[in-house]
């Protein structure tokens, strides 16, 4: 069984050998990689889109954990639920908003995940989530984890056309998809369109349509997100 790990913990992090621990206690054989744990710290939108983004093409049965969890031990919901016929497990604080949004579908089934005594309120990814995502690696009820989630699961903390991520090459990634023929960003006005980056002359924001067919601003060589002025959340206006 695969699981997959999405975080905002670092590469190298102990956190994440310690919920991968955790996993292959409750599960040994499970098959477990690594999306990314380079999510921005406390990044919640820039997590959704990197949780969709990489476990988009995994197939039926896989358990995909994720955590970006700045309110870790406070109000909000842990989470188990069905989409797809895969299993996703985190905090409902908008992480799974993208995933629910690209869905044809709605979840097949909800489960407010149960806090097992004696985790701790700082590192639910290890006690809380890890062992809730092994236990449906394992074939486990799902209904042995807690009781049926009341009302909806939080929608991506994101209102209107905007900026879902940035890129290790500082190209933008917008919610919006094709066609756009201008786009405001922080007040500049980008036109200019091209098919490839080749096409495009250096130092020149320009739209393109990304390979997971959302609208994108790039300068070729060079970083968008310095340029414009903008980040995961920034507002974009198209016109």
């Amino acid at each position: 069984m695969v699981v997959t790990l999405t975080t905002d913990f670092g590469e190298g992090s102990p956190y994440v050998a310690a919920m991968k621990a955790r996993l292959l206690l409750g599960c040994p054989a499970a098959v477990l990689v690594d999306v990314s744990h380079s999510v921005p710290a406390f990044d919640v939108i820039s997590g959704a889109f990197v949780l969709w983004a990489g476990t988009r093409e995994f197939g039926a049965g896989a358990v995909h954990l994720a955590v970006v969890d700045p309110g870790v031990g406070g109000s909000r919901r842990a989470v188990a639920f069905q989409l797809d016929d895969a299993w996703y497990v985190g905090p409902d604080n908008g992480l799974f908003g993208l995933v629910l949004a690209r869905s044809a579908v709605a979840p097949a089934r909800a489960i407010e995940v149960r806090r097992p005594a004696g985790a701790s309120p700082t590192f639910e990814g290890r006690d809380v989530f890890a062992p809730a995502a092994a236990a449906l690696a394992a074939g486990r009820a799902p209904e042995s984890l807690g009781g049926p989630l009341a009302g909806p699961l939080a929608a991506l903390p994101v209102s209107g056309p905007a900026v879902l991520w940035v890129d290790r090459f500082g190209n933008l990634v917008t919610n919006l998809e094709p066609p756009v023929s201008g786009l405001r960003v922080n007040g500049h006005e980008v036109t200019a369109a091209a098919r490839t980056f080749s096409e495009a002359p250096p130092g020149v924001p320009f739209l393109y349509v990304g390979s997971m067919g959302y609208v994108e601003v790039a300068v070729r060589e060079s970083r968008a997100d310095d340029l414009l002025g903008a980040r995961a959340g920034s507002p974009v206006d198209p016109f």
